[in-house]
């Protein structure tokens, strides 16, 4: 008999970690961790192992992104997921280092095979001459779900004061 409530608990509890984990509200807040990670680039870290997150950023991407950031000029416009590449390419190149944590999720809303996610980020951008990114943020994510999987779509950012 003791055998058999353990083996049934045991079947529960992995069914639900199993709904839990694969819940879109949990695969976006992951895949919005990912990204986040892969911008990271340590001062230590050498420029090759850099340009190996081109692959894992490749598979967050929508075929085109929209970027709006009014405190960093050049990174506003529709890009394609290839010029993106190119720019993580270029900025794993440049960066001393750069740095992006988020610091907490305040929504993440649906509407059929879209969504949002608000959150607030600390981030650090340090290239050569200077920092294009050293502050607050609050961000929108905005990605779509499609054979692949979530891809970001869009991407807001605006600076706050601490």
């Amino acid at each position: 008999m003791k055998r058999l409530v353990i083996a049934t608990l045991s079947v529960v509890i992995s069914g639900a970690l199993g709904i839990w984990w694969f819940s879109p509200t949990e695969v976006l807040e992951r895949r919005t961790h990912k990204l986040l990670e892969i911008l990271t680039f340590d001062a230590a870290s050498g420029k090759g192992a850099r340009q190996m997150g081109v692959y894992s950023f490749n598979a967050l991407l929508a075929d085109e992104v929209k970027l709006t950031a009014r405190s960093i000029a050049e990174a506003n416009g529709t890009f394609q997921r290839s010029e993106l590449e190119a720019a993580y390419s270029w900025l794993g190149a440049q960066a001393k280092q750069s740095f992006f944590k988020l610091e907490e999720i305040d929504s993440i809303e649906f509407g059929g095979d879209q969504a949002t996610v608000r959150f607030r980020l600390e981030a650090l951008v340090e290239l050569p001459s200077y920092r294009p990114a050293d502050r607050h943020f609050r961000v929108i994510f905005k990605w779509v779900n499609n054979d692949e999987g979530w891809r970001l779509r869009e991407a807001e950012w605006d600076k706050i004061e601490r």
